[in-house]
């Protein structure tokens, strides 16, 4: 791993967004720049997150790569229809991810948060000429006897625990008064809990929006968060077994997503991969430790802290 305490300050200036033609709607991106001819870098966020959230782990890198981050479907200010009564699975975000990297053309180093991790390895899998490399933070993976339990469960409509998830974001409150009920609703508590209050108000600035009637909203509607949440769990181990791109994986030392036995059973199918346990952090490692991630992101991308 490379050393996080070594890398200075970057870009100061916040990215361009820009609406990007897609499907049925438009997906919206944070271009951050960077010299023309740095490594070329895709950051893919969390369920429920949006791109602007990891304002401050991209900053001091700024200009050291060229680095993207779409709003997933459903999130931050994308277009692409997000109907809770769609039916869909995270390829959906996979196809996205496709979609928008067909049209950037050029093979990039893929980082991704949880959802955003998970599709990266499937993206990965799917279209390896599109990617040098997956960083994969905290992704969503059960282990191999769990998924296939779950994938009966769901099949059989029997509840788990990703239905669980499903039904805490189903009740999530959408509509406040105005941004700083947001942070004053959030800060300290639940997912939010280990987060510096510059992050928070970051998620807020790209993920919430104002309403007719002088309110605002969430920009990724619970119904749509609960729904990912619900479509999670899906079987993909012969999936993962076919990536041949090289792999990093980090994980948090506690409420990790990467228990124990698919970091073990990963590290079998890839003997080449580096996997990186951060003692002290959770799910949320990208808030609570983004000079881990920074370091990552350099590494491999070819450049020296």
């Amino acid at each position: 791993m490379a050393n996080p305490d070594t890398i200075k300050a970057g870009a100061t200036t916040g990215p361009e967004r820009r609406a990007v033609p897609l499907g049925d709607g438009a997906l919206s991106v944070l271009d951050w720049g960077g010299p023309a001819d740095a490594p070329a870098v895709q950051l893919s966020h969390a369920n429920g997150f949006n791109a602007y959230t990891y304002k401050g782990l991209v900053a001091p890198i700024a200009d050291k790569v060229r680095l993207h981050a779409a709003d997933f479907r459903g999130h931050g200010f994308s277009t692409l229809t997000a109907d809770p009564a769609m039916t869909i699975s995270w390829n959906t975000f996979r196809d996205d991810l496709i979609a928008y990297l067909e049209k950037r053309g050029e093979p990039v180093l893929l980082v991704g948060h949880s959802l955003g991790g998970t599709t990266s390895l499937l993206t990965a899998e799917a279209r390896p000429d599109l990617v040098t490399g997956v960083l994969a933070v905290e992704p969503v993976i059960q282990p191999f006897a769990q998924a296939w339990i779950m994938r009966g469960k769901r099949l059989l409509g029997l509840p788990h625990k990703a239905r669980g998830l499903a039904e805490g974001a189903a009740k999530r409150r959408a509509i406040f008064p105005d941004r700083d009920a947001v942070f004053a609703a959030y800060k300290g508590k639940g997912a939010f809990t280990s987060w510096p209050d510059d992050t928070l108000r970051d998620y807020i600035a790209g993920g919430v929006r104002e309403r007719d009637d002088g309110q605002v909203e969430l920009c990724c509607a619970p119904a749509w968060e609960s729904l990912i949440f619900a479509s999670s769990g899906s079987y993909i181990w012969d999936r993962l077994a076919r990536i041949k791109v090289p792999l990093t994986l980090v994980r948090g030392g506690m409420f990790s997503t990467c228990p124990d036995p698919v970091v073990n059973r990963l590290k079998r199918l890839y003997p080449q991969a580096d996997f990186i346990t951060v003692d002290g952090a959770t799910h949320f490692l990208p808030m609570e430790r983004p000079d881990v991630v920074r370091a990552e992101i350099l590494r491999m991308s070819g450049l020296s802290a």
